[in-house]
Parts: structure tokens; sequence; C-alpha cells
């Protein structure tokens, strides 16, 4: 039925020994006489394993792209333009995030397109993050976890003309709780 049964016990074999990438990570710890905490993804004897699952990985959503460029055929030359506005994209309000080295891609989507002299600033916990830019996104790395505001300014030539509502969003950092190395008893 599967022909040459070597080739196919070779081939399980094969199979068998790949790592599977959706699987959860193993790891061992264990410490040492000296009260130095070792980690490993070999067994090691008196080890305790401990079973990491791997994060999840999501791409942010891709904004919605706004043709706010209308031709003069379809629009009086004397009718006065909305205001600008700016939204965040991504992530949402109350979102929660999961990342361990802390990273969060901030999107935002501008009402229409950033011209010369126009440019957005982000703003994380009430504080400036970064420089302005004319880009409507930002990525951002090694991030505490907890709660974080975050909001975005476009700028005319430096002056603020529109905002974002600012946002709640959560992020979780896995980490393993270590006890501190006993103190060395004089002798």
């Amino acid at each position: 039925m599967y022909g040459n049964p070597h080739v196919f016990a070779a081939f399980l074999a094969a199979m068998a020994t790949l790592p599977s990438t959706t699987s959860a990570s193993q790891i061992y710890t264990w410490q040492d006489e000296a009260g130095t905490l070792h980690f490993s993804d070999q067994p090691h004897p008196g080890a305790s394993a401990i079973y990491i699952q791997p994060p999840e990985v999501s791409s942010p959503p891709q904004p919605d792209i706004i043709d706010t460029e209308i031709n003069a055929e379809q629009q009086p030359s004397d009718a006065i333009q909305p205001a600008p506005t700016i939204t965040l994209a991504n992530p949402t309000h109350q979102q929660t995030l999961r990342d361990n080295q802390g990273n969060i891609t901030v999107t935002a989507v501008a009402s229409r397109k950033l011209n010369q002299g126009h440019s957005a600033q982000l703003r994380l916990d009430g504080e400036v993050y970064g420089r302005p830019q004319a880009l409507l996104t930002w990525p951002l790395t090694n991030i505490d976890r907890g709660s974080h505001t975050l909001q975005v300014d476009l700028l005319k030539h430096g002056k603020v003309i529109a905002s974002s509502e600012e946002i709640t969003v959560f992020l979780h950092r896995a980490r393993i709780n270590q006890r501190p190395a006993p103190h060395p008893v004089p002798k």
C-alpha cells in the first residue's frame, strides 16, 4: 500500500524529528549547589519542566483607505472642506495585547492625505512618544506591562489641528517568578 516499507519508515522517522511550531515549548529549570538557577531545553537530573505556549501572533488590521481627493468637477471651488480628523485604527480601546517583548504596533487613519507641513505625533500615557512623522504607523518596543493610554495628534507646521480619542490598552507580558538567590551562610 505504501510502496517500499523501508522508505515509508524512514519518512515517518524524519517527520517525527521535525519540531512542531504549533506545540508548546518545554524548558527545564533547576538550582545547583551554589543556589544558581539554570534553564535549559535539555532535561537535567532534578530539573522541573516548564511548558511555554507559543506567543499569539497577529498582525494589525489593515486600515481602510479613505480617498479624500475630490477632483474639481465634483466639488465647487468655494466649498469649505471639513475639518481634518485622525482616528486610532489599531489597537482598539480596551484591547488586551500579549507580547513578551513589549511590542505594540499603533496604526492611525487620517481623514485626508498628509501633505507638506503635516505630520502626526503619538502620545503614550499622555507623554509625547518619538518625533512627529508623516507615517501613521508607530512600532513601540519594550513597553512595560500593564495599562497604557494612546492618542495621536495631527499637526500642521507643528500646531495641533486634530487629535484622536484617547484609548486604553492592556499589555500582558509573561514572566517566570524567580525566587531570590539564598544568601550564603557564614562559616
